[in-house]
């Protein structure tokens, strides 16, 4: 608990503060959001559920291709394996976080319980029991470190700074996030847990995240989260891990998320004063020449496949698009006006360029 128990030694740089100031300006804005999204919360939650699930599934690296990770991300399906069990558990996680995201309580009940639901028909994991030595001598009584007492340890410890008021959020978050690397309190799923809990912190308090994903952003700068965690790592036997890697890369993700927050509630104000089939003409007609259903989806995630596949139809009578095969993979491509014949529908080798 090298981290939580030193945090007198932190420093902070003035980009990080203003970057901070920034976070915190733009987190005051999440009321808005919540009013805004009224009408279409339940779809934007499904989303971020699924959102989240696929790109944690990623960072895990699970043993199942991608198409098969993207099913089991978005539909309930019946496991084939311990691995997708597993992975279907830690869906089941994220849907209660998502769903109640100021429950989360940092206890070490609350660490138990995830990992009593990631272990459900796989492995249970177990609270760590390691015997130590009392003074290192050969025959000397030892005694018995047990993972739960560490944990219950280091969450008072994590209480006891929240309780001081003297530490930003982001800095009790990571410095405890680097003390319960160190502790692997369980014998099984320590790093989906500490990937889980992090995102129940940051949920709780950043109610960005019930409209973004986290994991997506998190699987994106993966690799920098790895070399932030190899800092802290390399100072912490010392007393003073050097959480300053990590701390930026939290502030960078939230900053993102806000970034990508209001980029969408501008398209979402637009959209809610249009028609929604004329939205999706609007995306398609200023958007990729081809394109998949799936990329229209994401564009308008609060528009029903109905709705979507209505519209589709109805350009494709206009003569502004053309189906590019059939079946859940076939593509569509939009017709520049200069090729349209009156609505019909064209072959896509019916017209060539001048060479």
């Amino acid at each position: 608990m090298k981290a939580l128990s030193n945090m007198s030694r932190l420093q902070v740089s003035s980009d990080y503060l203003l970057l901070l100031i920034k976070v915190y300006e733009a987190k005051g804005k999440e009321f808005y959001y919540d009013d805004l999204f009224q009408r279409d919360k339940d779809i934007f939650k499904n989303k971020v559920i699924e959102t989240n699930a696929f790109y944690l599934g990623k960072i895990l690296k699970f043993n199942f291709t991608e198409p098969r990770l993207k099913h089991l991300s978005k539909k309930k399906l019946v496991p084939k394996n311990k691995q997708e069990a597993l992975f279907l558990n830690i869906k089941k996680a994220l849907h209660n976080i998502q769903n109640y995201p100021k429950e989360f309580e940092v206890l070490a009940n609350e660490f138990d319980d995830l990992a009593k639901l990631l272990g459900k028909d796989v492995e249970s994991a177990k609270f760590k029991t390691i015997d130590q030595k009392k003074d290192g001598t050969l025959f000397s009584n030892g005694n018995k470190i047990n993972g739960r007492n560490e944990l219950e340890e280091l969450v008072k410890l994590y209480l006891k700074q929240e309780k001081t008021k003297q530490y930003e959020l982001i800095q009790l978050i990571a410095n405890f996030y680097v003390d319960y690397i160190h502790l692997e309190p369980f014998t099984l799923y320590n790093d989906i847990i500490s990937y889980i809990i992090l995102y129940a912190f940051l949920v709780k308090d950043f109610a960005v995240f019930k409209y973004v994903s986290f994991f997506e952003s998190f699987y994106n700068v993966f690799d920098s989260y790895i070399q932030a965690l190899n800092q802290a790592n390399y100072y912490y036997s010392t007393g003073y891990p050097n959480v300053d890697l990590l701390q930026r890369l939290i502030v960078d993700i939230l900053w993102s998320s806000y970034e990508k927050m209001n980029d969408f509630v501008r398209s979402y104000s637009f959209e809610k004063k249009l028609n929604k089939g004329d939205s999706i003409e609007s995306t398609i007609r200023n958007g990729k020449e081809i394109f998949t259903k799936e990329d229209i989806r994401l564009a308008h995630p609060t528009v029903s496949k109905i709705t979507i596949d209505r519209t589709l139809k109805r350009l494709k009578d206009e003569g502004l698009i053309q189906p590019l095969g059939k079946g859940r993979s076939s593509k569509w491509q939009r017709i520049d006006e200069r090729k349209r014949r009156g609505g019909q529908q064209l072959d896509i080798f019916y017209f060539t360029e001048d060479v």
